[in-house]
């Protein structure tokens, strides 16, 4: 328990850092912990594991002013993804550290300060993501029934900058993995065409479109998606019926020449770097796969998630085509709008996939959306 705080302090001390003006600040190496010049010049030892785990595990040996480490781990990062560009942000952090002091991270770098910033804020999410990753035994709040053909399903925490990947287990989601991710530049909750917002709800993946197919349609545009793209469905017949417009948002890869962008660049869609987003992408069941899309996951204890899913099961109860078990996924959307998905099958509709929108009222459910469901 005391390594596990003394760690959490660490990194606290980094986040800190990430986040302070340049002008008048502590300096970026732990300021309790003078770097001798030994230190700086014994041969550190590298971290190994992803190339997310390294680069935190790098920010983690910044906090605790082991410089050296820090130092080859990035350096090794940096042979395995040259293309890292946060790498080398830290890279040349840590090499102009050796003759000066460092206000905070890419103090040594030169570049645009937008780009810089958005550096800054892509260390922030991965070790904040580090930092709060949710207990092993918690269960999202936002998947409550997972219908038998959807094999996967996919979660995604605007605020903390990750998508998560849930299997089927007997329709409760079971978390597989999860990858840091970027948003829309304006953040979440798109109202309108081009308002570089990324939308809130529960959509699907309706198709595929590998990077040959996007090299056709857009030419030398098509190398911003990476390996491709899987398009969701948004506008959702919700999104229609309250007048919200766009099209054209996707789950999509980075530039080959880049590892990974910021939190908050894309025009609202969801991007993975490409490594990432090929590993999801093997998840992906076309037409069938959720993307729910929230400010923040509500994590829950089992037993708290399992009272959430009855009471939502509960208010289906009067709807005989509702309650066969197989066919029936449920979701909840985001906390802050109160809000539940239910599809299921029904033949007596056209394509025999119905769909429903709940939203609370004064404490009680209300469906505000009943017809034929576009996917899923």
């Amino acid at each position: 328990m005391s390594s596990t705080l003394s760690r959490a302090r660490r990194l606290t001390a980094v986040l800190l850092l990430l986040v302070l003006a340049p002008a008048a600040q502590p300096k970026f190496a732990n300021p309790q912990q003078a770097v001798s010049p030994l230190a700086q010049s014994r041969a550190g030892r590298a971290t190994t594991g992803s190339p997310e785990q390294m680069i935190v595990a790098a920010l983690d040996a910044i906090g605790a002013g082991r410089m050296a480490d820090a130092r080859a781990t990035v350096d090794a990062l940096l042979v395995r993804e040259p293309d890292y560009r946060l790498a080398h942000l830290l890279s040349a952090d840590l090499y102009a550290m050796r003759h000066r002091p460092l206000r905070t991270v890419g103090d040594a770098a030169s570049g645009p300060a937008e780009q810089l910033e958005g550096l800054r804020r892509e260390a922030m999410a991965r070790i904040q993501a580090s930092r709060d990753a949710p207990p092993d035994d918690a269960l999202p709040a936002n998947l409550l029934v997972m219908a038998a053909k959807q094999q996967y399903a996919v979660l995604v925490d605007a605020k903390a900058s990750r998508v998560y990947l849930f299997s089927n287990d007997r329709g409760v989601p079971r978390r597989i993995t999860d990858f840091y991710t970027t948003i829309g530049k304006l953040g979440v909750g798109k109202e309108k065409e081009g308002d570089q917002r990324t939308p809130l709800g529960v959509y699907f993946v309706t198709g595929q479109m590998p990077r040959a197919q996007l090299d056709t349609m857009l030419g030398k545009k098509a190398d911003l998606y990476g390996i491709g793209a899987w398009p969701i469905s948004y506008p959702n017949e919700l999104d229609r019926q309250q007048g919200r417009t766009g099209h054209g948002i996707w789950l999509h890869g980075v530039p080959y020449d880049t590892y990974a962008r910021s939190p908050w660049s894309s025009n609202g869609c969801v991007a993975l770097g490409n490594e990432d987003m090929r590993a999801l992408s093997s998840s992906l069941q076309i037409g069938v796969t959720p993307v729910v899309i929230v400010r923040k996951i509500d994590w829950l204890p089992r037993t708290v998630w399992q009272q959430k899913r009855q009471a939502a099961l509960s208010m289906l109860k009067h709807d005989p085509a509702a309650t066969t078990p197989a066919g029936l996924s449920l979701f909840s959307g985001d906390a802050t709008e109160n809000q539940r998905v239910a599809t299921f099958d029904d033949m007596q509709i056209p394509g025999g996939i119905r769909r429903q929108y709940w939203q609370r009222v004064d404490k009680e459910w209300r469906i505000v959306w009943d017809g034929p469901a576009r996917a899923g």
